[in-house]
């Protein structure tokens, strides 16, 4: 393995790897009883199973950040490359569906077309404006990271090194 190329080539990843820590770093917020009043879920006093549910979360997010970063490096076995790069497609398909997903139903919810539960209207809000954007973005940011990691590198290789 040998060091970046630098460059707008990795722009993407770069992104990814925020918008993953960031995420992550709310998991851990949650947690431990923090509370930003933009999800029903959050509580001051976390159970056990929501604690390792949201460390869980964060070491997943976080670990997909680090995947967009390891595929910034320029590592000479091939298999490694298109293994990075098909870890990044998978998740930016999995993150862009689950935001696009959520965004349709919990549109349709506050439009009234299913039902929602009663006097929960306002988190609808918070996931249609928020939350669902934002697995939206990631997935678009992963997926560009993807499709970047399949484009010859800046240091002239050859079209033979694409992902796979």
């Amino acid at each position: 393995m040998r060091g970046t190329g630098g460059g707008r080539h990795h722009l993407p990843h770069r992104l990814a790897l925020v918008w993953a820590l960031l995420f992550a770093a709310l998991n851990v917020f949650w947690a431990f009883g923090g509370r930003t009043g933009t999800h029903p879920l959050e509580t001051s006093d976390p159970a056990p199973a929501f604690v390792l549910a949201n460390l869980g979360a964060a070491l997943l997010k976080g670990g997909i950040g680090v995947v967009a970063w390891l595929a910034t490096r320029r590592w000479r076995r091939r298999v490694v490359r298109g293994g990075l790069a098909l870890l990044l497609w998978i998740s930016g398909v999995v993150c862009a569906l689950y935001g696009l997903f959520g965004l349709v139903g919990n549109a349709l919810v506050l439009a009234g077309i299913l039902p929602g539960g009663e006097g929960a209207g306002h988190w609808y809000w918070y996931y249609v404006l928020l939350w669902d954007p934002y697995w939206v973005l990631g997935g678009a940011l992963l997926l560009a990271a993807a499709v970047r990691s399949g484009e010859p590198r800046e240091s002239g290789e050859a079209l033979g090194g694409r992902m796979f």
